[in-house]
């Protein structure tokens, strides 16, 4: 008989280890280690509760629920984020999914919460099912594809004629800046002073005033990206640019079943959008990766966001996930703002 409880800190090595032996199915499988503390990122994503499945004492199943406060329609609303839901595979088709779904949804609803999100990856869509057909609840919808890209390093410096990047501190002002550019998206996140902690800050200014800004984290110490396997296609690129990395100046790519070296552009905001402005902010984060020895800088823009266009001539990775997005309450007019607009994902926390 299998039972269930909420996660407690000596749960920490078994939380890690089922982590590392249930990957991320889909048309790049990935596992993401949490080493050595699994429930430090899960304290960035915000107040979380960890369900977990038990065996005669042996974590078998996991699954996550953190608050958080985000923008829709400029107004601020409570979200429910759900992650890490993980099965080890010989428990798998057993029910345990589902029974944790169960804990979950009664946790949720108990709290008189209203939008649940989850992000899986294109091409995996066993997650989607355990939430479909419960009972005075509604189905997640799909919002949309996000893309993740993922910028190589390179040693080349970024410089631009008209624009001067400069490091900075957390500030009113900044946090004022973001906050104004994140409340156009839907989902985007109430930034607060606790969610720039550890970020590496840089603006620039046209006279007194910000005019754009980019905050990247390095998360190496908290989670570790793992590549279990890629296409042909993909291995033959890495390969390649394996070979040329010296003579061009980029950096070198990671190889299966190591963790992928990374930083992340967990914010980044740019009056009109800029093109100019935002390559020269990515290209700088570029110069970073490659002083530090890494392979990548990684932002999420979801299919619709106007970013997307300002990468022309970057070489880069891209991977697609799938946002998922609930209304408890069946407030259908509050989930078609969302998918109307431009949804926003912080991808440094998934």
């Amino acid at each position: 008989m299998f039972s269930y409880r909420l996660a407690t800190n000596e749960d920490n090595q078994q939380l890690i280890e089922l982590t590392a032996s249930t990957g991320m199915a889909g048309e790049t499988a990935l596992r993401i280690d949490r080493k050595p503390d699994f429930f430090s990122l899960l304290a960035m994503r915000g107040e979380t509760k960890v369900f977990v499945a038990v065996d005669k004492g042996t974590i078998i199943g996991s699954l996550c629920v953190s608050l958080q406060q985000v923008y829709v329609g400029g107004r601020v609303y409570p979200l429910q984020y759900i992650g890490d839901f993980k099965v080890a595979v010989s428990y798998r088709n057993k029910g345990i999914g589902l029974q944790l779904c169960n804990e979950l949804a009664d946790y949720v609803i108990s709290t008189g919460a209203d939008l649940a999100f989850l992000n899986v990856a294109k091409g995996n869509t066993n997650p989607i099912s355990f939430f479909k057909n419960r009972s005075g609840v509604p189905d997640f919808e799909n919002i949309g594809i996000f893309n993740i890209h993922q910028f190589i390093g390179k040693k080349r410096k970024a410089f631009h004629s008209c624009y001067k990047i400069e490091s900075t501190t957390v500030t009113d002002e900044l946090l004022k800046f973001l906050n104004t550019h994140y409340r156009t998206y839907q989902l985007g996140s109430v930034i607060t002073k606790e969610k720039l902690e550890g970020t590496d800050i840089y603006i620039t200014r046209q006279g007194n005033k910000i005019t754009a800004a980019m905050c990247v984290i390095d998360t190496m110490h908290i989670k570790q990206n793992v590549v279990m396997k890629l296409s042909w296609k993909m291995k033959w690129q890495l390969k390649v640019i394996n070979a040329f990395s010296n003579l061009v100046g980029i950096s070198k790519m990671p190889f299966l079943n190591e963790p992928v070296r990374m930083l992340y552009i967990k914010y980044l905001a740019v009056n009109n959008h800029d093109k100019q402005l935002v390559k020269l902010l990515v290209n700088r984060a570029r110069n970073i990766v490659y002083e530090k020895s890494y392979s990548f800088v990684s932002i999420g823009l979801h299919e619709k966001d106007p970013y997307n266009s300002c990468f022309p001539g970057l070489f880069k990775l891209t991977f697609k996930s799938i946002g998922m997005l609930l209304s408890i309450k069946n407030n259908k007019t509050l989930v078609e703002k969302v998918k109307q607009g431009i949804p926003f994902e912080d991808y440094s926390l998934v």
